[in-house]
Order: C-alpha cells, then structure tokens, then sequence
C-alpha cells in the first residue's frame, strides 16, 4: 500500500514540474489598460492633425478626424479576446489532467509487466527448482554448490516457508545455506526458528549454540553457552557439544574445565577416530594454561 501511495505522489511531482504551464494564463493587456492606451494614441494624433491643418499639410480635418475614430472603435475586440483566454485556460488543464493519467498509467503498466512479473516469475522458478536442490546437495562434497546456485537454493526455501512456515525442516536447511553464504544472520534466524519450533530436536539447538558463540555480544554467547548444556543434559555423549562446550570454557580461561570437557570427549571417541590428536593437543594446551596461572599465582 505504501509502495502506491509513493508512485502516486511522485507521479503528481513529476506532472506539476513537467506540465505546470499549461495551467497558467497567457499574460494578456486588461481591457481598460488597452483602452486607455488607444485613447492616449488618438488625442496624441488628433493634436498631430490639427497642427498639419495649421500646416496645410492635411485639406480634409473632419475626415482623417472620422478616420482616427473609427480606428479606436475596430482595435477594441473585447468580448472575443476573453472568450480565447478562457478556451485556452479550459484546454490547459484538460491537457494536464490527461497528461497526468497517461503517466500514472505508464508507470503503473511498466512496473506491473517488468518489476511485479519478473520478481515473481523468478521466484516461481526458483521455487520449482527446490527438488533439485536437494538432490544437488547429496553431492555438496564432490561437487559444491555455486554461490549463485546457493543464493537460488535459499530463494527457493524463503518461498516455500512462505507457504509453509511451520516447515522446521526448511528452515534448518536455510540456515545451513546461510551458514554456506557466510549470512550470519540468515543462518541464526534460521536456526532460532528450527530450534523453536521443534525445541527437542538436539542438532537444531546445537547448531543455533553454534552461531550464537560465534557472536561478539557476550549475552548471545552465554546464550550459546545455555543451549549448549541443555543438549548435553539430553544426550551427554554429544561430542560436538562437548568440543564447543570445551572451546567456550577456554576462551574464558576456564582452562581446568576445558580440560575436564575435552578428557570426556576422548572417553567418548573410538580409538581409530582422527580427531583424537586434535583434542589431546587440546588438552595439553589447557594443562599448560594452568600451570602458568599457578605460577604467577605463587609470585
């Protein structure tokens, strides 16, 4: 509604710039100034006839006198002079309201036939290649997406969660698409969305903690921190949750926590998994921290 009331005013704008003369009235002598200028004439030129009389350059006074009269009654067409600025003052404003509906029209057909159709004819099209997208993705580590493809995908999943809203499913791989666009925001939207409305679901929470620890703003951080615990309170053998869990505590110099939490996660993890490597330098990396802090501590 507000996008028409702009057009509409604009459109007004534009038409009193453009076509504002045609509402004026031609600048025309008033009767009486036109009078009073031919009388001034015809005692100016009578005084001229009477001193050629006196000259003899002019025989006949009474007839170029007859003449001199007759010439001021012809240059008075008062009555018709009126009747044209009228017609003309009418017709101006007929022009400019025509004008002014001719370009409200124009615009408003241009935009319908090339700003409306396309915007939805690409959103339909995207959204019909929504199946795509999901079968494109089963080959994300052989063959990744384009970013113009992901942006597409997320086009795609914004429709059908207009139609469908309550779709958590949608909504969790959106954010896994804004996650992929390094759309911060998209994804923890995203993922708060999934995370609300199926608030069991373990990897929709613990992909929400995920972006929330990745923020600057210590209240989503110790937001994360809270989901974080819910998770693990729900299924203690999460190692993801354990490892950022782990991650948060270091970062707040919590480093016998970090340790404590990393030493469960290699409780946790087979013998053979190649991320135990990474959580023993880990943990050796906190252990160290603590021994610093006792050191300095003891000065």
């Amino acid at each position: 509604m507000n996008f028409w009331i702009l057009i509409t005013v604009i459109t007004l704008i534009i038409g009193v710039v453009a076509f504002y003369p045609l509402l004026k009235q031609r600048q025309q002598l008033s009767s009486q100034k036109r009078d009073n200028l031919n009388k001034a004439f015809y005692f100016d030129r009578l005084k001229e006839v009477e001193r050629e009389v006196d000259e003899g350059v002019i025989e006949d006074k009474e007839q170029t006198t007859l003449e001199l009269q007759q010439s001021l009654l012809d240059d008075i067409p008062e009555q018709q002079a009126k009747k044209v600025v009228e017609a003309k003052s009418h017709l101006g404003k007929i022009w400019f309201i025509a004008l002014i509906l001719c370009i409200g029209g124009i615009s408003a057909g241009i935009y319908w036939n090339v700003g409306s159709w396309f915007s939805g004819t690409m959103l339909e099209m995207s959204h019909k290649k929504l199946d795509y997208f999901y079968e494109r993705i089963k080959t994300e580590e052989t063959d990744p997406l384009s970013e113009q493809e992901l942006n597409q995908f997320a086009m795609a999943l914004r429709v059908e969660l207009q139609n469908n809203p309550q779709d958590d499913k949608s909504w969790f791989m959106l954010g896994q698409v804004g996650m992929a666009l390094d759309n911060g925001q998209l994804a923890l939207d995203s993922f708060a969305k999934a995370s609300n409305l199926k608030p069991e679901n373990t990897q929709y929470k613990l992909r929400h903690a995920e972006i929330l620890l990745f923020s600057e703003d210590p209240k989503d951080k110790s937001q994360g921190e809270q989901l974080l615990k819910e998770v693990i309170r729900v299924d203690h053998t999460n190692t993801n949750a354990l490892s950022l869990l782990a991650f948060r505590a270091f970062e707040q110099e919590d480093y016998k926590m970090a340790a404590m939490t990393w030493g469960m996660m290699l409780k946790l993890m087979p013998e053979d998994d190649p991320r135990r490597e990474t959580i023993e330098r880990s943990i050796q990396s906190a252990l160290s921290m603590i021994k610093t802090d006792n050191k300095e501590n003891q000065k």
